[in-house]
């Protein structure tokens, strides 16, 4: 038997399509998550489990090298550990690029239309209070806008989409943060329910964005909900900052 090195992804925006749908389909059996890096590492490094080698212990094959060697639990638990990124959402927006044959939006969600934002939001919190998949299932429309509408989405390719949107709105909060700290943040834990409430919340925080930017003038409507999501985003920071602003110099 010989020693072989191993080499895995240090961060999310290392891993493929392939990966991160591997990734996805092992949350989506509910496996806990250390069982969930542990197989990672199986995969993304092609190690071959053979046998167990006694109780704490396991013959592992290289597939690239044919490679043998008798791992402990404990490695194995501390190779898995270099996957650790995993156990939280991405710092940055990353998504899975293709499914269906259909390529999605922009990670970051440049030149989305404010509407398509504001929508998918609405869905993301739909999910978070009822749980119901067919909410990530619209999001994933909007996401991957060429895909048929009567494709049938895989939980793990709905459960990217939830992954990708939560980065985004992570990231909206740096990059837009006069906006984001005025709103109320949801009140859930990562899949837990929201307030009962939520829905009309949701209405009348759209309905305030909307007349934010267009003054009132509902003429303008049209054009606010078609431009760039990130467009609309800065001037609603601006116009935050400077309400925080004038309430400073108030006080």
């Amino acid at each position: 038997m010989e020693a072989f090195s191993i080499s895995l992804p240090k961060s999310w925006s290392e891993l493929s399509d392939q990966q991160l749908l591997f990734f996805f389909r092992q949350v989506a059996r509910d496996l806990p998550m250390n069982e969930v890096l542990a197989l990672c590492v199986c995969k993304w490094a092609e190690i071959v489990v053979l046998c167990h080698a006694d109780k704490h212990s396991c013959l592992v094959k290289d597939r690239k090298s044919k490679h043998q060697v008798v791992l402990a639990d404990w490695q194995i638990t501390f190779v898995a550990r270099q996957l650790a990124f995993l156990e939280s959402f991405a710092p940055k927006p990353v998504r899975i690029a293709v499914i269906g044959g259909a390529s999605a939006v922009a990670a970051d969600l440049q030149a989305v239309p404010f509407e398509d934002y504001l929508a998918c939001e609405n869905y993301y919190q739909g999910f978070l209070h009822t749980q119901s998949m067919e909410c990530l299932a619209e999001m994933a429309r909007l996401l991957y806008p060429k895909l048929s509408d009567k494709a049938c989405w895989e939980k793990a390719e709905l459960l990217s989409v939830f992954y990708w949107f939560a980065s985004v709105k992570a990231n909206f909060t740096r990059m837009f943060p006069h906006f984001f700290t005025n709103i109320p943040q949801e009140k859930s834990n990562l899949l837990g329910s929201a307030d009962l409430g939520v829905g009309e919340e949701l209405r009348q925080a759209m309905n305030a964005q909307i007349r934010a930017l267009t003054g009132g003038d509902i003429t303008k409507e049209a054009a606010i909900l078609q431009m760039d999501c990130w467009r609309a985003l800065t001037e609603l920071d601006a116009k935050a900052q400077e309400a925080e602003e004038m309430r400073n110099q108030l006080k």
